[in-house]
């Protein structure tokens, strides 16, 4: 029999909160639908350092092996000047000294691991237009009532904006973009180490992924918030004076690059009625500060959790359980844009021999400041 309104779900975003979230709320009872803006699944992305809190829930969840197979051996992080010759590197060890089970992989395999183990459909080229507590109207005209609607569509979140109004967007400086592209030669020359390429205000960075394909990351500072009309444009006016294989990457990329600001949400609640935010759309950490994909599985499973515990309180629970460690990560991602994104040659020559004294312990006490506080994730009695 089909289930009472009540018991339907509606999770917007199928990125890695809202396809965590779905899953979740799936195996909880829910009858759930995913809705997606673009018009089909996103791949790539960038590569991400996985562990802390979302690792536990990726165990909980049975999808371990699944991301173990999909994992890029990264063994370090090169820092190169224009030549390609080494300024300065970090090894994994160093983040495994302080942090256990990280697995690198792409942003993409992470949410398609999730998606594969998902049963709920999702309906591509889909938003909603208007929300009235649990009345939603989509983007194709069509209307249906849930007794639950999850806004995990990130930092540009048009859940929150139609039901919260005004932004909660803090705007950190720079734009960035990220792409994927085979290429044997190139990937067996940079080979399974993160190599970048920073000048003031800029940053180039690439690596192998596997089977000759290769994934690319550019940063750049800028005081608009705006996004251009033409982000492939922009990426070769602001990159095409640089070395190294700045030139091969921006002659390949590809026209639906993903392009973005680099940005953190910031808002007192992180709910209304029977709407309830997940991810970036509430607590956008930034790529400065990393762990995003962590604190969004951790939270789709913490907002699943209190749910089974009675609706009245569960959204206050949920919020109340993951903003500090959002807001803690938020307050490191601020202080680390000087590292990651340098102002000036100086600025640069010292990250790159923070680098070569990464197995120092002062300097693995940075690195450790990067990892995302614990959020409980094991079920707890009720």
């Amino acid at each position: 029999m089909p289930k009472s309104n009540a018991q339907r779900a509606l999770v917007v975003g199928a990125g890695i909160a809202g396809l965590t979230s779905a899953w979740w709320l799936e195996r909880a009872g829910w009858d759930v639908l995913v809705v997606e803006r673009a018009p089909s699944f996103r791949e790539g992305g960038y590569m991400i350092d996985f562990f802390g809190p979302g690792h536990e829930v990726a165990r909980r969840m049975g999808l371990l092996p699944a991301l173990e197979e999909r994992r890029a051996p990264i063994s370090s992080v090169t820092s190169v000047d224009a030549s390609g010759r080494r300024r300065g590197e970090i090894s994994a060890s160093a983040y495994e000294a302080v942090a256990t089970g990280v697995i690198s992989l792409l942003r993409g395999d992470l949410a398609s691991v999730v998606r594969d183990d998902l049963r709920s459909p999702i309906r591509y080229g889909t938003t909603v237009s208007s929300i009235d507590d649990g009345w939603v109207t989509f983007s194709d005209g069509s209307c249906a009532s849930f007794g639950l609607v999850v806004g995990a569509d990130g930092v540009h979140s048009r859940v929150r904006e139609l039901v919260f109004g005004s932004s909660s967007v803090r705007y950190l400086g720079h734009h960035t973009a990220a792409f994927s592209f085979r290429d044997p030669l190139l990937s067996e020359r940079i080979g399974y180490r993160y190599q970048m390429l920073t000048v003031p205000h800029r940053m180039v960075g690439c690596y192998a992924v596997r089977d000759g394909s290769m994934a690319a990351l550019m940063l750049f500072r800028s005081p608009s918030a705006a996004l251009p009309a033409d982000p492939v444009a922009t990426l070769r006016s602001r990159f095409g004076d640089l070395g190294w294989i700045t030139p091969s990457l921006l002659s390949v990329v590809p026209e639906d690059v993903y392009y973005d600001t680099v940005s953190q949400v910031d808002m007192p609640v992180w709910h209304r009625g029977k709407v309830v935010l997940v991810g970036d759309a509430c607590g956008a950490v930034s790529l400065f500060a990393g762990h995003g994909a962590s604190l969004a599985m951790a939270g789709a499973s913490v907002l699943a959790e209190e749910l089974s515990f009675g609706f009245d309180g569960a959204f206050s629970r949920y919020q109340a359980r993951m903003k500090p460690a959002v807001e803690h990560t938020q307050e490191f991602g601020r202080r680390f844009i000087g590292w990651m994104a340098p102002s000036s040659e100086w600025r640069i020559s010292v990250r790159d021999w923070a680098f070569r004294l990464s197995g120092l312990p002062v300097v693995r006490s940075l690195i450790r400041g990067s990892v995302v506080p614990d959020v409980e994730v094991r079920q707890r009695a009720s």
